[in-house]
């Protein structure tokens, strides 16, 4: 058998989310270098930019450091903002933690040790090989 995530998943959008709420696992967490923000790698091989807004719900619950963020349970939703400058109604990711900073089980569930996930890497997997 072959593991296709890395074949069918990007970033998760606004658009990936109409059909409603996500469920995900923080597997790994590594910080982008073209926008200079924490990235989060989800266990159905997506990933999730940490923008400010993410990042500080993601620090009240868990902590500043990213290797804490591994491992725990949090929920994607569709929300919205209005744009300051145009006054227009635009689409954004919310994000819901889960899992408690202790590891408690809340709402069924339950952080996943994060010495069970895969290895984090400083940066997103370059290893694969290049046909010339």
């Amino acid at each position: 058998m072959v593991d296709v995530r890395k074949y069918t998943s990007g970033v998760v959008m606004p658009d990936d989310l109409r059909d409603g709420p996500r469920r995900e696992t923080i597997v790994n967490v590594y910080i982008s270098d073209k926008h200079d923000v924490p990235v989060l790698v989800l266990e159905s091989g997506s990933e999730l930019f940490a923008w400010p807004n993410i990042g500080r719900v993601l620090v009240r619950a868990y902590g500043y450091e990213t290797d804490d963020w591994r491992g725990h349970v949090i929920e994607l939703s569709l929300g919205s903002y209005t744009d300051k400058k145009t006054g227009e109604a635009k689409d954004t990711i919310l994000l819901k933690t889960i899992s408690s900073r202790d590891g408690a089980a809340t709402d069924d569930a339950q952080r996943i040790d994060p010495a069970k996930l895969p290895k984090p890497t400083a940066e997103k997997d370059l290893d694969d090989s290049v046909p010339f």
